[in-house]
């Protein structure tokens, strides 16, 4: 989990929304959300810069930046300074260069699963969303979206950031019972044709190889 909690970070497809009225745009949150849906649907694949800030209760935040490579299908790869990690859908690899060890898994969809693909490409599920106002997010005009879950669970509130010229979700920041995360994402590129290779790993010779399979 501390390895990349974005690996289990960042969206939309079907809804449960208990919505408001936004009287200043006249706009409620179930529209900003069909909206974003809309915007998503066509996307097959995407490539983008991010930023994230993790807090785990009683300790210091972390912060972290790195380029993220996704496609439909749960296929992702993150990059940063000290970690990579990747998934073709059905395994896992988790690389940390300065240990020079991969840990090799199957790749597992579990409620606690935070995937790039699951909050880039689909709403979460059973969860309440109000549009609470607009902001600047980087001199852009944004909506932000609380999220309230029906039901316990990993995550405990969500607010997103959504952009009123675009549809796209530019920012994420996520409360769990252990820490609270932000996660800012810029530069997107959509539908690059990014090439399955991306989401395979070919350890480096003499990386030590840990296989969990």
């Amino acid at each position: 989990m501390t390895k990349f909690i974005i690996t289990k970070l960042l969206i939309l497809a079907v809804f449960w929304v208990n919505t408001q009225l936004f009287a200043q745009d006249d706009i409620t949150a179930q529209e900003v959300i069909q909206n974003v849906q809309n915007a998503y649907k066509d996307i097959t694949d995407a490539k983008a810069s991010f930023s994230q800030t993790i807090k785990f209760n009683k300790s210091k935040a972390q912060s972290s930046s790195g380029t993220l490579y996704i496609k439909k299908e749960n296929k992702y790869r993150i990059e940063t300074g000290s970690n990579t990690i990747v998934t073709d859908g059905s395994t896992s690899w988790s690389y940390t260069p300065s240990k020079k060890q991969v840990v090799i898994d199957h790749y597992k969809e579990t409620g606690n699963t935070f995937s790039p693909n699951k909050y880039l490409f689909q709403y979460p599920e059973n969860f309440y969303s109000d549009l609470t106002g607009t902001e600047k997010l980087s001199g852009k005009d944004v909506y932000v979206l609380s999220l309230k879950p029906r039901e316990s669970g990993y995550v405990k509130s969500a607010k997103l950031w959504v952009g009123k010229d675009d549809w796209i979700i530019k920012k994420i920041y996520i409360v769990t019972d252990e820490s609270s995360s932000t996660y800012s994402i810029k530069n997107i590129q959509t539908n690059i044709g990014v090439a399955n290779s991306k989401f395979t790993f070919s350890p480096p010779e003499g990386t030590e190889v840990i296989d969990m399979r």
